[in-house]
């Protein structure tokens, strides 16, 4: 089971492309003369802005990042030097030869804190990645002043934000920081006869989310307790994780009888559980308890790549599940609740019979690719509660 956010984790099989709608772009020169070292030295900027001589809307950046690891590289636009409201330029070699232009939402309402900018703002020219020698390249041009978007001044300071990934697919990023920029200060190249710009893909999987909504309250009736001890136990990841659970039948209505779920796992780092027939990642609803946002919550595992991300927060009204909490002591997290067995539009758990689950665990945190992960059976119905038997003596005399 892959967390959010690497968000991603599929090929980026069908882009589609769209064309810009300014005049002929400007030529980058062979040499970008602005050197800028970043992460400590193990990430390079190069750039170089092309003044247009007949209007400002035509001037131009380009930019080359050269990082020293393999993985995904960012480039955000920020005048508060803040991920909110950034606009960002993110290399993803996951996906082939992809640099594309995000919107930094920073949004806990939306399904991810990066969303694709829309294709009429996809207007990346001369956008290459390539990857040799366990270093990664990114290169790209952009107009400074686009409608909507953050402006990049030709004349005075700019801010701007840097990121590098874990590993090629999208995720949460091994290192990230702003710094700032004055292009008056580096030598202006002269204007290059005009070409045709190059048109850019547009994306459509981004970085996978790393915050999560408000959690709504069930929409069913009074819910069942769960009881102070859970008494299934079933040991995961070599150990490292131990799942408690107990199914409680309700004596009225299959409807409001639920399972309650304990997950105690050794390390500090989000932890995941899903419902999955078929014991696949794809189809599969996903509970994942995360640290960095203290909240548990429900997730489809959609495994779309039309999709913003393999998994989506479903919708409000299956936000149902109750005595949720994620606490961290000691090195080792544990994550609670408890879920109707049989919810519309979800995969039913079965209070007798065989239930295939999944588990994973995260590496930090902060939502991103699994550290580990399994798929395993229970069968509920030896530990089922009963309702209890009559004694057979009644002792109360009236």
């Amino acid at each position: 089971m892959k967390a959010l956010h690497k968000a991603a984790l599929l090929l980026a099989t069908h882009l589609s492309s769209c064309h810009h709608v300014m005049a002929a772009a400007l030529d980058c020169p062979s040499e970008l003369t602005q050197v800028t070292s970043l992460n400590d030295g193990a990430l390079t900027l190069f750039t170089e802005v092309v003044v247009s001589p007949t209007s400002d809307s035509e001037s131009i950046l380009c930019a080359r990042l050269e990082s020293d690891s393999e993985s995904w590289v960012g480039f955000g636009i920020s005048p508060t030097g803040l991920m909110l409201g950034a606009n960002t330029i993110i290399g993803v070699p996951a996906y082939g030869d992809f640099v594309s232009k995000f919107n930094s939402t920073g949004d806990p309402t939306k399904q991810a804190p990066f969303a694709p900018m829309d294709d009429t703002h996809q207007t990346l020219m001369n956008t290459k990645l390539t990857q040799v020698d366990g270093k990664t390249v990114v290169s790209f041009s952009k107009y400074l002043n686009e409608e909507g978007e953050n402006k990049i001044l030709a004349d005075g300071e700019n801010t701007f934000l840097w990121a590098v990934g874990t590993g090629n697919d999208p995720g949460y990023h091994a290192a990230r920081g702003e710094f700032t920029l004055d292009f008056k200060k580096a030598p202006a190249p002269t204007p290059p006869t005009t070409s045709a710009p190059t048109s850019a893909p547009t994306p459509e999987t981004p970085i996978p989310i790393t915050s999560a909504p408000t959690l709504p309250s069930g929409s069913k009736g009074a819910a069942l307790d769960c009881p102070s001890e859970l008494t299934q136990v079933t040991p995961l990841n070599n150990g490292a994780l131990t799942l408690y659970t107990e199914v409680v039948v309700s004596p009225t209505s299959d409807s409001e009888s639920i399972l309650c779920v304990r997950l105690e796992s050794d390390s500090e780092s989000w932890v995941g559980f899903g419902i999955s027939p078929t014991g696949l990642m794809f189809g599969a609803n996903s509970i994942l308890g995360l640290p960095e946002y203290g909240s548990v919550m429900k997730f489809n595992s959609t495994l779309d790549v039309t999709k913003q991300g393999p998994f989506a927060p479903m919708e409000d009204d299956h936000q149902t599940l109750m005595n949720t909490k994620v606490t961290q002591e000691d090195g080792k997290t544990v994550v609670s609740f408890s879920k109707y067995l049989k919810e519309e539009g979800e995969n039913e758990i079965l209070a007798e019979g065989e239930n295939t689950f999944l588990w994973a665990v995260g590496s930090s945190n902060a939502p991103g690719y699994h550290a580990a992960r399994g798929e395993f059976t229970l069968d509920f119905t030896a530990t089922a509660p009963a309702p209890p038997d009559c004694p057979s003596e009644l002792t109360q005399v009236t």
